[in-house]
Formats: C-alpha cells, structure tokens, sequence
C-alpha cells in the first residue's frame, strides 16, 4: 500500500494541501481502498468524495512524517482510519495502523465486519476501538438498501465480536432510510444495552429522497443521548403509529452536547452530513446558548416534551 485517502480538512490540518476549513477535525480522517464490492443504495461514494467530503490520496509514508511533526497546538484526540468492503481490506488495515498509529494517537477504525481473528489482528496493529456501518435500523431496511456486503446477521455478531475484542464497539445508524421513530429509539435502545455506542447520521441524498426533518432528526438525536447516558431507556419514549409523540425533558443536564457529533471520543465529522450554510444536523463544534435553544424549539415542534427530575 503506497497511498492512503484524507478528508479535506485532515489534509489542510496536516499542511499536505491548503483549503478554506470552517472547522478543523478533532480527528484525522484517512479512508483505504478505491473500490468499494458493496452496493449500497444509499452509499454517496464518488470520485473522490464521501457524502459531502472531499478525499484526495496522499502517499502513505508523507502522511505519516506529517503526524510525527504534528504542531502540539493542534487539537487531534484520534485517527479514524475509514475502509471501504474489498479484497485485502484487513492487510490494509494492520498497515495503515501501524504506520499511522506509532505516535501515540488513539487509532479507530470505521468497517465491515470481519471475523473474530482478523479483529484480533486489528487490535494486535494498536487499533484501540471499531465501527460498523450497520446504517439501518430493521432488517427488513437493510435488505432493501445494502446489497454485496455481509449479512444482518453478519453485522450484529460483527459489532458484538468487537466489543468482545477491543471492550468497546460503535454502530453506525442512519436516520432517513425509512425507519419509524419507535423502530430507531428501539434499535439505539437495544444497541446500548449490549454496551455498544451509536454514532447518528442523516441521510445525505445524492440520487433523490430527502434528508430527515431536522425536529426528527433533533428529536432522536436527544432520545440517543438519553440513553447512552443511562437517564432513560427505550420504554421511556410514548409513540403514536410509530412516531415519537412525548418525551420528557430532564432537568439540570447539558442538553447542547445532545446534538453534537455521536461516535468514537474525540470525532466531530466536520460537515459530513450538511453544508456549510445548513441545516446543521450534526454540530462539529461547541455550540452556542442561542443555537442550543433553537434545537430545542426544533424538538419541541416535533414532539410534545415535559421537563422531569434527571
């Protein structure tokens, strides 16, 4: 492996290119592989791109000099090294880990599942934490949207197997491919219980349909960070045909961290799922007293909410 892929804003914080960054990653994003063997319907891989994320190749070797220099001021907590399904995929992985990996930087790495033993190669390459891209929150979803990747079945033992091998492992859900309310806050709900964390995406369309209305997506989002924090669990939430219809609001919680970027410590995913002008779906950034409140009202116009005891 000669190459490796970095987002744009990984690249112009490691000085391999200069563009214009409205919010720098608190992770270096590096992605593996060329062609990906799934085809996923909703996949927004292109040329070049992933969803709205620009991601030129670099040689490997320069980006790993550019890390061992990285200025001490740059507020990088982890590299998430991003794989697309292919032959190889594994090999590649143990690679760019411990190149990438050997200073000192908590390494992730974002996959399909593989069996337990090539995990435990994963993790032998200093990889301290996986996500998979389970996206969907039915089986019946995933069969209609991931084509040429393992199975459902597949998916759930792959994020169990992980969490048995690394102590910790991170579903990817999408929110938008036609999952009820009840059938998300159910499949957050049962992930949790397992000890496994969710990362929240929207759907980002790039062949039609249109991303989830931001009171929904507002709306799950808090009802995840609820859950992941142990306030409330999924019989919590009242549902009318599959809708959200009350939630409380408990009191004396920070509520704007709710909205923030989900997944591994560290990641924010800079625009990974709007642009720049908006709607901000996942905030990469602290967020203000003013954008907190606005959230709020967005869920709030969703949903009949009450405020409660934490």
């Amino acid at each position: 492996m000669d190459e490796i892929r970095a987002s744009a804003a990984t690249a112009s914080l490691l000085g391999l290119r200069e563009w214009a960054v409205e919010v720098m990653p608190t992770t270096l994003y590096f992605m593996l592989g060329d062609e990906c063997r799934g085809a996923c319907a909703y996949c927004t891989q292109g040329r070049d791109f992933l969803s709205r994320v620009r991601w030129p190749s670099f040689p490997i070797n320069n980006v790993a000099d550019r890390l061992g220099h990285l200025d001490g001021h740059a507020r990088v907590g982890r590299i998430c090294i991003q794989s697309l399904y292919y032959r190889g995929v594994v090999d590649d992985i143990v690679e760019a880990a411990g190149l990438l990996g050997r200073y000192g930087i908590p390494v992730s790495v974002s996959m399909n599942p593989v069996g337990i033993g090539d995990f435990e190669r994963i993790r032998g390459a200093g990889v301290e934490r996986v996500g998979i891209g389970l996206d969907c929150c039915t089986r019946e979803l995933f069969s209609k949207w991931k084509k040429n990747v393992p199975s459902w079945d597949e998916y759930m033992k792959g994020l169990d197997d992980a969490k048995r091998v690394f102590g910790n492992s991170t579903a990817h859900i999408i929110i938008g491919l036609g999952e009820s309310d009840k059938e998300a806050v159910g499949m957050i709900d049962y992930l949790y219980r397992k000890g496994i964390d969710v990362a929240l995406f929207s759907y980002t369309p790039v062949r039609g349909g249109s991303p989830p209305p931001v009171g929904r997506y507002r709306a799950i989002q808090l009802a995840r960070y609820l859950i992941a924090g142990g306030m409330r669990t999924g019989a919590d939430f009242s549902f009318e045909d599959g809708r959200l219809a009350e939630m409380e609001f408990p009191e004396g919680i920070e509520y704007g961290n709710a909205f923030l970027t989900s997944g591994c410590p560290s990641c924010n995913r800079p625009f990974y799922n709007e642009r720049v002008s908006g709607p901000m779906y996942n905030y990469p950034r602290r967020m203000g007293n003013g954008e907190i409140e606005k959230a709020i009202e967005e869920v709030k116009k969703y949903v009949r909410v009450y405020t409660s005891a934490p």
